[in-house]
């Protein structure tokens, strides 16, 4: 690790000043709410640059970043690259897939490859629940009125 990981602040400042970016182009404010669907983001945005402006601060000032001692955590342990894959898969699905395949299959999808990273081998278990909660989400949104498009996409429904 570097003496002064200046990369950290600057990474935590630039993925504040990409959500702003983003953020921007949705509503600020609404007629109806009052809030718009870019207020949150522009806030997290904001808060993420502000904590970036902090950490390059305290990295400025010259504290130490060391890794804090927990229970039961072995001393030796290594990264699982498998599962780090896996939750980075999850993370990515949506971006690949939800336009064609809709947020039901997506959000199963996501949940079958985030259970996996986390070590559970009951595919069909997992592919059920994630089914399950998708189908919640997906009637909970469209009775608030949000429109997430169609049950099934891919197959026209």
């Amino acid at each position: 690790m570097t003496e002064r990981p200046w990369w950290i602040a600057a990474g935590t400042m630039g993925w504040g000043a990409i959500v702003i970016w983003k953020a921007a182009e949705l509503p600020q404010f609404d007629q109806y709410a009052g809030v718009g669907p870019g207020f949150m983001p522009s806030a997290v945005g904001v808060g993420l640059v502000m904590l970036g402006l902090m950490l390059a601060w305290q990295i400025h000032r010259g504290v130490k970043f060391e890794e804090q001692g927990a229970e039961d955590v072995n001393e030796d342990h290594s990264v699982n690259y498998g599962a780090l894959a896996l939750a980075a898969a999850a993370c990515a699905l949506p971006m690949l897939t939800m336009k064609h395949l809709g947020f039901v299959i997506t959000c199963t999808g996501c949940f079958m490859l985030i259970a996996a990273a986390f070590k559970s081998r009951s595919h069909v278990l997992n592919a059920a629940i994630g089914l399950g909660f998708s189908l919640l989400c997906w009637w909970l949104f469209r009775k608030l009125g949000v429109q997430l498009g169609g049950l099934l996409p891919i197959a026209g429904w």
